[in-house]
């Protein structure tokens, strides 16, 4: 793409940037300029026009906008393309909008001719109610850019979608401190905002314990809420939690698997705290939730309850600029709709993958998975092998070198997981990605990030093994009846997931599944290297 300020007397097939309109001539943006069309705009007294000349490998604004909206839209959505360079993404059925402002934010730093803004995620949508608007704000791009972008997204799963409203059973949990009728008041002021806020989401209160203020009483209560299977369990708290060893934070660590947001920064709202329990979701509401500014808060829970899995990742809060929502398409914009390939119920296996990437790596003599191989860094190979494969989503595990990978990951739309304990071994980064993998994916593939040779086709070969719908399995490559890396292991074995290590042989959790363990045999030897040894370093480093 040439972009200039071109004379009118050379300007025919010239594309226009923006919308001319004079009079009743309309040209709209992207128009190539005609024989015609010069003559008309010199009657009018022009004798310059600024404009873009396609070159071979150019494709169109309006091409380019549903490559890109094609891959940001999920279940539930729906694109309309217009002529003025921006694409309208519609909800195609009632429900709650689902985005990530991280995400969003994200995208609009990958390309300064393609931007997106959206409206307040989780809220209520109907159908055909615009949710986001993409932007190209050129006439023409390069295919390759187009490409480069889509590549960069495909680390993760769609970037927006509409969820339908379905049932959702919610309980109350009291947790009282002075257990008088001042209390009391309080406690149903705070339940009647909260009914009022949350009854449009189909949320059904069923029923509500009583407990005293106390860690050993609020934990029994929460337990007891819990066992009685609700989806949802709010805790109206008798006082404000002021710290992590308070009661209500004390109360609901002892039971659950992991608070994802331990506080918000509002004032006299910090004592918000959103945890996972099995699937279920757990909300202490801030004391003063009666009385406060609860906008924010009550996006905070409704991010909660559309989750699939609570994790802290998700709970940064990122400015974004947003539309005012409310807004329909018109009938003819309804005409021209372009409904998400993205569908429920697919057929193929959901393969996710975890990176390993926090590593040490004290043997190779060096910060191994920092060297420069092929000019990027060793990690990024792992990296870009699971990106171009049929992997989705793609989680990479950091640790002793987390805000060096974390700058190089800024540009690639994966999600990036540190692992405090990384010095505790390999484990813990495999559980941490796995516990974190949606629950849509029948099994995660296993990459390590000190295996530079090997690709995406590698990749593809071990999901392809992979039997869709079959609970217990394990897939792995072997090389003249050896066992070796990545490997994908099903749902149902998470638990035992682990790395091949180099007494494969011997390592007992790969001899037990055995019976329902998917081979894939490769016979280059190559794409097996493991980079251990300081040897290994010199073999694949660039040489300055």
């Amino acid at each position: 793409m040439i972009c200039q300020e071109f004379n009118l007397n050379q300007a025919k097939g010239v594309r226009i940037f923006n919308e001319i309109s004079i009079g009743e001539q309309i040209l709209p943006k992207g128009h190539s300029l005609t024989d015609e069309d010069i003559i008309f705009l010199k009657l009018q007294g022009l004798e310059t026009i600024f404009g873009a000349l396609m070159e071979d490998d150019d494709i169109s604004f309006q091409t380019a906008l549903g490559i890109i909206a094609a891959k940001l839209c999920g279940e539930g959505t729906a694109y309309h393309i217009g002529t003025d360079g921006i694409c309208k993404i519609i909800a195609a059925i009632p429900g709650v909008f689902i985005n990530s402002e991280d995400r969003v934010a994200k995208f609009n730093r990958l390309s300064s001719k393609v931007l997106i803004n959206t409206i307040e995620p989780y809220q209520q949508v109907e159908e055909n109610e615009v949710i986001a608007e993409l932007e190209m704000t050129v006439p023409v791009i390069a295919q390759t850019e187009v490409d480069e972008l889509v590549f960069k997204l495909s680390g993760n799963v769609e970037l927006l979608r509409v969820a339908a409203l379905e049932p959702y059973k919610a309980t109350l949990v009291y947790s009282k401190f002075y257990n008088d009728k001042a209390e009391t008041k309080h406690f149903t002021n705070v339940v009647k905002k909260l009914v009022k806020e949350f009854a449009p989401l189909n949320l059904q209160f069923t029923q509500e314990y009583n407990t005293l203020h106390t860690v050993n009483s609020l934990a029994d209560g929460l337990e007891d809420a819990l066992d009685d299977n609700n989806n949802l369990v709010f805790i109206i708290p008798g006082q404000r939690s002021s710290c992590a060893e308070d009661v209500a934070p004390r109360a609901i660590n002892s039971l659950v698997d992991e608070v994802a947001s331990p506080q918000i920064a509002q004032v006299s709202a910090s004592d918000l705290i959103i945890a996972g329990h099995r699937g279920q979701k757990i909300i202490s509401l801030p004391y003063a939730y009666d009385k406060i500014d609860t906008s924010l808060i009550n996006r905070y829970i409704k991010q909660a309850v559309y989750a699939d899995k609570l994790n802290s990742f998700e709970f940064a809060h990122h400015q974004n600029a947003m539309l005012g929502g409310g807004t329909l398409i018109t009938a003819e914009e309804q005409a021209n709709l372009i409904a998400s390939a993205k569908k429920s119920g697919k057929k193929s296996a959901g393969i996710g993958a975890v990176v390993l990437a926090a590593g040490v790596g004290s043997r190779s003599g060096r910060n191994k998975l920092m060297v420069n191989v092929g000019k990027e860094p060793l990690f990024m190979k792992a990296v870009n092998a699971a990106l171009r494969s049929k992997a989705s989503p793609v989680f990479v595990i950091t640790g002793y070198h987390d805000e060096e990978m974390q700058e190089i990951l800024e540009n690639v739309d994966v999600n990036v997981l540190y692992n405090p304990a990384y010095r505790s071994g390999v484990r813990t980064s495999i559980s941490l990605g796995l516990k974190s993998m949606p629950s849509f994916c029948e099994g995660a593939v296993i990459i390590p990030a000190d295996m530079p040779n090997i690709t995406a086709v590698e990749i593809d070969k071990l999901i392809a093994s992979f039997k869709p719908g079959k609970e217990r399995q394990l897939s792995l490559f072997t090389h003249q009846g050896v066992k070796q890396n990545p490997v994908i292991w099903s749902r149902a074995l998470y638990d035992n997931a682990d790395i091949v290590p180099e007494n494969a042989a011997l390592r007992q959790v790969f001899i037990e599944h055995s019976d329902y363990t998917n081979t894939v045999e490769l016979k280059d030897a190559s794409k097996f290297l493991d980079v251990t040894f300081p040897s290994d370093v010199e073999q694949i480093a660039d040489k300055e």
